[in-house]
């Protein structure tokens, strides 16, 4: 540990990086079935200390108060749960940090839901905010504390069996699936939609990859496995890099028509499973009516008489070989967002009204 830090803020940094390098450890190890919980759960303590370090470093009072004094549990004053050192950590509320908040806020909730529950269906649809949440622990790291504080060295990339993630066990318990995991399911979709498009997107909230296989051409030349390519804006050349790379998948998947759009009856089915939570299972949602009077209601494919090709491209496009209309995921997560508001949802379905008010 460095000479630098009072005793206090080295005890606090090295409980930090222990309870993360800990995370990372259950979370790659095979047969774990607790894995993404066991993971939020030591992270949650891992910036819980990393920010008491900082702000007993600071000089920064980092305690609850009663009154005009600091309230004490067991002789012990109550230092400040998470959410209170993020309210503190990120006052100034700059724009480039506002992914990085975002990404800690997101686990909080579901640290708390948790309760030590079995849910390895979480694993691989919250592995790209783990994975942030990991950059992000380190980059607070070695901001605050410099280079020989940083863990990356400790940290290597987990073998994987397989090309693409495929949660076997979680198939296998569908039908024990309970009430408290769909809750939590929730939970990450309603955060997910009340974020900016630019916060979502942004790598420090949510780290999104390509694995591509890497050739080498000089079995004698030392070679990396793995190399980063950093995203970067404001720089150029590796703006190019990053374009290749997506010019290299988009090649790739040209063949398919229409790759990743949806019928009218797949929307209708998404979005009515996430109306049922609000409203109950008596709720109607089909494609020719109910979908139907959406795309009127929000002008997005042409009124009777104009070109077909006039869409909100954004969320529709016509497929002249098919003749039908097709939607985007940004439909359905758009319509989901706005459909869960009541009353723009009765707006549109006035006749649904006695269905609602039924389920209470």
């Amino acid at each position: 540990m460095s000479r630098g830090l009072p005793i206090k803020v080295k005890e606090m940094l090295e409980k930090a990086k222990e309870s993360c390098l800990l995370a990372v450890d259950v979370y790659n190890k095979p047969k774990t079935t607790f894995r993404s919980g066991a993971y939020i759960v030591l992270m949650s303590i891992a910036f819980t200390s990393l920010f008491h370090a900082i702000f007993e470093k600071k000089g920064v009072k980092y305690y609850y108060k009663e009154g005009n004094r600091y309230k004490k549990i067991d002789g012990e004053y109550k230092a400040w749960e998470l959410n209170e050192c993020l309210k503190e950590y990120f006052k100034e509320d700059l724009k480039d940090e506002i992914p990085i908040k975002k990404n800690i806020e997101f686990f909080i909730p579901l640290r708390n839901k948790i309760e030590h529950r079995f849910m390895p269906e979480l694993d691989s649809e919250i592995f790209g905010e783990c994975q942030a949440l990991l950059h992000n622990f380190e980059f607070i790291l070695h901001k605050e504390f410099g280079n020989k504080h940083t863990i990356t060295e400790d940290l290597v990339f987990s073998l994987q069996f397989a090309k693409n993630y495929i949660d076997t066990k979680s198939k296998k318990k569908k039908a024990q699936r309970n009430k408290s995991l769909e809750l939590i399911k929730k939970h990450i979709s309603e955060f997910r939609k009340q974020l900016d498009d630019n916060v979502y997107s942004d790598q420090k909230y949510s780290f999104k990859i390509y694995l591509l296989p890497k050739l080498s051409n000089n079995k004698d030349k030392a070679d990396h496995a793995i190399e980063w390519i950093n995203y970067d804006s404001k720089k150029p050349e590796e703006m190019k890099k990053y374009s290749h790379l997506m010019g290299f998948i988009k090649e790739k998947i040209r063949p398919i028509s229409n790759y990743g759009y949806l019928k009218a009856g797949e929307v209708a089915k998404n979005v009515r499973v996430e109306l049922v939570k609000n409203y109950g299972d008596k709720i109607k949602f089909g494609p020719s009516t109910n979908h139907h009077a959406c795309c009127k209601f929000y002008n997005v494919k042409p009124k009777r008489g104009e070109p077909k090709e006039k869409t909100n491209q954004d969320f529709c496009i016509y497929d002249s070989v098919h003749k039908d209309y097709v939607y985007t995921e940004s439909w359905v997560s758009f319509l989901i967002k706005n459909l869960s508001n009541k009353e723009i949802f009765l707006k549109i379905f006035p006749n649904q009204k006695e269905l609602i008010e039924a389920k209470k």
